[in-house]
């Protein structure tokens, strides 16, 4: 058990030292304690499930030939809150500039380009994600 422990603390501050996570994320990993122990690996799945979604949705409304500001502008709120209230900061920055580049109405180019940036954290942060669920199930 002191192996995984071991291994789950170094992922985090790896996560930590990249940027990827801020202290949130140790605080709700810290909530396995009062939550149980599967809390935590229970929690990020339905983040990433939840995220694939709204990424894929948003994917779907760019591709459509006018874009509704206002659906794109409540998807991009939720994948920023759901990423910032776990501590995954640097995904959660790149949804926000996202955010602010549908509320300055963009063009469609750019948005594009900002979706990519945070499918791109996403992505990064996917991996790291899927390894502390591993070991967090030992």
């Amino acid at each position: 058990m002191e192996k995984w422990t071991t291994q789950i603390e170094s992922t985090e501050q790896l996560c930590l030292y990249l940027g990827l996570v801020d202290y949130r994320f140790a605080k709700v990993h810290m909530l396995k304690e009062s939550s149980g122990p599967f809390f935590f690996a229970s929690l990020l799945p339905t983040f990433c499930r939840d995220s694939t979604a709204t990424l894929r949705d948003l994917t779907v409304a760019l591709g459509q030939p006018l874009l509704n500001y206002h659906d794109l502008g409540e998807l991009c709120f939720k994948i920023k809150g759901g990423a910032a209230c776990l501590g995954v900061c640097r995904m959660a920055h790149a949804c926000g500039q996202l955010h602010q580049a549908v509320q300055n109405r963009a063009t469609k180019e750019s948005l594009i380009t900002a979706l990519n940036a945070a499918k791109q954290e996403f992505s990064i942060m996917q991996e790291k994600l899927e390894t502390l669920v591993q070991v967090s199930q030992f």
